[in-house]
């Protein structure tokens, strides 16, 4: 018999190989950001699962760490070498 993640697994990869032939990779790389949400979504509405407080809590400060490590902060402009010096 075979292992039933074998069809979805086999199905997830033909997808990704698919669509990474038509587009960037850095493009398509963001989309894996959406499965864990959608993952969650989908088992919440389908399975009847609901995701515990501290893991949607956990969540959270994840989003929270990769939005401020991706913060971009104010450029100052170069400063004006002095006549004469070398960097």
């Amino acid at each position: 018999m075979v292992y039933l993640g074998v069809v979805p697994t086999a199905l997830a990869f033909s997808t990704w190989a698919y669509a990474l032939a038509r587009t960037d990779a850095g493009k398509l790389g963001v989309t894996t950001y959406l499965v864990p949400p959608l993952v969650i979504a989908l088992g919440w509405l389908l399975l009847d699962e609901v995701p515990p407080a501290l893991a949607v809590v956990g969540g959270a400060v994840c989003l929270a760490g990769v939005a401020l490590s991706r913060r971009r902060g104010r450029v100052s402009p170069p400063l004006a070498q002095e006549a004469g010096t070398r960097a």
